[in-house]
């Protein structure tokens, strides 16, 4: 789909999702630190999907 609307991208350009996962989880990493350092306090993260597929994010403090 992404090829049929940019017809100049590459299947390499393409983020798979082992690197989206390595992508997320850096970001998340380098935001936790960086609260850590400001809040002094410890993060936590938790997905989920319902039954109805709705998404959730938790960002327990």
């Amino acid at each position: 789909m992404l090829q049929f609307q940019q017809p100049q991208m590459k299947p390499s350009d393409i983020p798979n999702h082992d690197k989206l996962q390595k992508t997320i989880l850096l970001k998340a990493l380098e935001v936790e630190g960086s609260l850590q350092v400001l809040f002094k306090i410890l993060l936590t993260f938790d997905a989920w999907t319902s039954l109805t597929y709705d998404l959730y994010l938790a960002v327990p403090a």
